[in-house]
């Protein structure tokens, strides 16, 4: 499967980018208060589709970094919904599949940085 979301043409980084700023508006609309996740603060950080847009992988960034497997539960529930408001949004043949997926990319940077850090530190 991961096969298919590699090799990105130009078409399908203007798809990426178009399900990106569409989702961002959708979830800054939606009402999270069942949840307990009044105002809910997201930062969409990438969409990945597969080659065929059948699959679309959302990477997200909690603002405040808590609740995050709350949120990742809550968007994976109301992602039938949210496919729903893209479909209205986007003219696509096909809406693709949602997959909600918490984006570690920045928490493992500041990891890195930070031994790296401690090594620049210990070698002085």
């Amino acid at each position: 499967m991961s096969n298919s979301f590699g090799n990105k043409s130009h078409r399908l980084l203007r798809v990426n980018e178009l399900i990106k700023r569409e989702l961002s508006e959708i979830m800054y609309h939606l009402d999270w208060s069942e949840w307990g996740l009044e105002g809910l603060t997201l930062t969409l950080t990438e969409v990945a589709c597969s080659k065929d847009i059948r699959v679309a992988r959302v990477y997200f960034i909690p603002v405040g970094r808590e609740n995050s497997k709350i949120i990742e539960e809550a968007l994976n529930k109301k992602k039938s919904i949210i496919r729903k408001y893209l479909g209205n949004k986007v003219h696509l043949k096909y809406v693709p599949e949602l997959r909600f997926i918490e984006d570690k990319s920045f928490e493992e940077f500041r990891k890195t940085s930070e031994l790296l850090k401690n090594l620049d530190m210990d070698s002085r």
